[in-house]
């Protein structure tokens, strides 16, 4: 029966290793040929939960609301390129009222100050809100890097019997590096990004529903080029982080 204190560095253990995963690569046997099982057992890597990730850090206080206000900031983002669009279109409609006009310039300035307003404050919400997640991010690969290496202290010798302790080192790098960009800048960026395509599919059904139907058709073509490039820049990542173990 383990103690308490026990179960605690165990399960520390278990986040670490899922957040710093990497396939382990099929060791061949004597004859030169490695077995099915241990190909399969190389490829059934376990994925970190949410909690697991964001377990790391909070020691002084500042990781908590440095996420959740960074992460206000990107919805702020990302419902301003919506509000882009929607002046966007107001301002078609000034210049296409009669040039004659007297109040025809004070339209024209008033929607210019507009954007000129947008644009300030998604200056200064992206600024703010990727420096907060940046420390936030920094502070947690901190403290995962700190527990691993922990961790590895509390092991026996004949674990590096058995690991590389130079391909552990140059993997503990490579993915800390990834989860300070997955859970710092990154990740801002990605709520941003679906805050505006929810409000940009919003504003577009609400302007012209036909026409957004009509531009949906296209949505599948580049659906597949991106995932394309994504596919192709993961396996080059994978490909350089295992010369680099090796």
């Amino acid at each position: 029966m383990m103690l308490p204190e026990e179960e605690i560095l165990v399960d520390e253990e278990k986040a670490l290793q899922r957040t710093i995963t990497a396939p382990p690569s099929s060791r061949s046997s004597d004859d030169g040929t490695g077995s099915k099982d241990d190909k399969k057992s190389a490829d059934d890597g376990k994925v970190a939960t949410v909690r697991e990730v964001f377990s790391f850090g909070g020691e002084n206080g500042r990781k908590t609301p440095c996420l959740i206000f960074g992460w206000f900031l990107a919805c702020i983002t990302g419902c301003i390129y919506p509000a882009m669009a929607f002046l966007w279109a107001r301002i078609f409609e000034e210049l296409g009222s009669d040039p004659t006009a007297p109040d025809f310039m004070d339209g024209v300035r008033t929607q210019s100050f507009l954007f000129l307003g947008l644009g300030g404050i998604s200056f200064v919400t992206m600024t703010i809100q990727n420096t907060l997640l940046e420390i936030a991010a920094a502070e947690m690969t901190m403290s995962l890097k700190t527990r691993w290496f922990n961790a590895l202290l509390r092991q026996d010798m004949a674990y590096f019997d058995i690991k590389d302790v130079a391909g552990t080192a140059t993997l503990i790098a490579a993915q800390a590096s990834k989860y300070n960009r997955g859970v710092g800048r990154k990740l801002g960026e990605g709520l941003q990004f679906t805050i505006t395509l929810l409000g940009g599919f919003g504003y577009a059904f609400y302007a012209s529903w036909k026409t957004t139907l009509i531009t949906l058709t296209v949505l599948p073509f580049m659906a597949g080029s991106s995932w394309f490039m994504l596919k192709t820049t993961q396996t080059q990542t994978s490909r350089a982080t295992k010369n680099y173990e090796e």
